[in-house]
């Protein structure tokens, strides 16, 4: 599958909206997210399940930033590498 990948600045501007169902449901309602020229779109699951992934990416982030070093050994313990011993 190709990758694309999408930089986001702190300042680029990000709107939500959504594309509004047909009559009689032939197309359904989609989430959009637009920032800057770039519009991300699907249905409500699949926006949600992308939200939870960008929170924990950011998590993950800012742990790093906070103490590499805690977060090396963590992301270690929880692969079951015990790392550089004594």
């Amino acid at each position: 599958m190709p990758r694309v990948t999408i930089h986001l600045g702190i300042h680029d501007r990000t709107q939500p909206m959504i594309s509004k169902a047909t009559p009689l449901g032939a197309l359904a309602t989609e989430a959009l997210v637009y920032s800057g020229a770039i519009c991300i779109s699907g249905p409500a699951s699949a926006m949600r399940t992308l939200a939870d992934a960008v929170v924990e990416a950011a998590a993950l982030a800012e742990a790093y930033d906070a103490d590499p070093d805690v977060f090396n050994e963590r992301e270690r313990a929880e692969l079951g590498d015990p790392g550089e011993g004594p």
